[in-house]
């Protein structure tokens, strides 16, 4: 497959696999006369690809998930995975916080007068 059937088909851009390939996350396929051959299967391997960068998951984090041997693989992903999920949760924490700070807010009634703001308390 040509550079631009694999990007139609995965929904990418053929510079994000470009950029995929130099970063180490995609292996660079074999050229015929100069071209770009990619196998069918790295059109599955973009969806992958796509489907980790929407969590959130680095280049890095990528090309480190997708090194190595299929063991090493799992291992490596299992523990990226876990890593994102704690990032989230940290995320999830803040935005509760900053939440009820903004409820207290619309129940304020200090108009200006920081000993009574319950902002500040």
């Amino acid at each position: 497959m040509t550079i631009g059937e694999v990007a139609e088909a995965a929904g990418v851009t053929a510079s994000a696999i470009r950029f995929y390939e130099s970063a180490g996350v995609l292996a660079r396929p074999v050229r015929k006369n100069g071209i770009r051959d990619y196998e069918p299967a790295v059109v599955e391997q973009l969806r992958v690809l796509r489907f980790y960068r929407s969590t959130g998951v680095s280049i890095e984090d990528l090309a480190t998930m997708f090194s190595g041997d299929a063991r090493k693989q799992r291992e490596n992903a299992h523990q990226i995975v876990l890593r994102r999920i704690a990032d989230i949760d940290d995320v999830i924490a803040e935005a509760r916080s900053m939440k009820r700070r903004l409820r207290k807010l619309l129940g304020c009634d200090c108009n200006g007068d920081a000993k009574r703001c319950v902002i500040f308390k």
